[in-house]
């Protein structure tokens, strides 16, 4: 989970509010678009990019690590969204 994510996850933990509000981020049309300008209406600078990138910058780097290297990346990667939720 990159810096921003936890940093609403923290204030999500203590704020009520903003908890229920980025819970109802899953019934958006476009959930993340929802969160990110939740995120962005609440002062944090969280994109699309970044959230999508997560995932894919972990799975890299788990190929990366694989003894002598693996020529075969990974089917898929965690989601960061999903993730995130479960951490709430």
């Amino acid at each position: 989970m990159n810096d921003i994510l936890r940093a609403m996850r923290e204030r999500a933990l203590t704020d009520a509010a903003f908890h229920q509000a980025i819970l109802a981020t899953q019934n958006a049309a476009d959930p993340l678009t929802a969160l990110c300008e939740l995120a962005q209406a609440n002062g944090f600078n969280l994109t699309l990019a970044d959230i999508i990138s997560d995932g894919e910058e972990f799975s890299c780097n788990q190929t990366k690590s694989t003894n002598g290297g693996n020529p075969m990346p990974y089917d898929c990667f965690d989601d960061s969204y999903e993730m995130f939720l479960l951490s709430l």
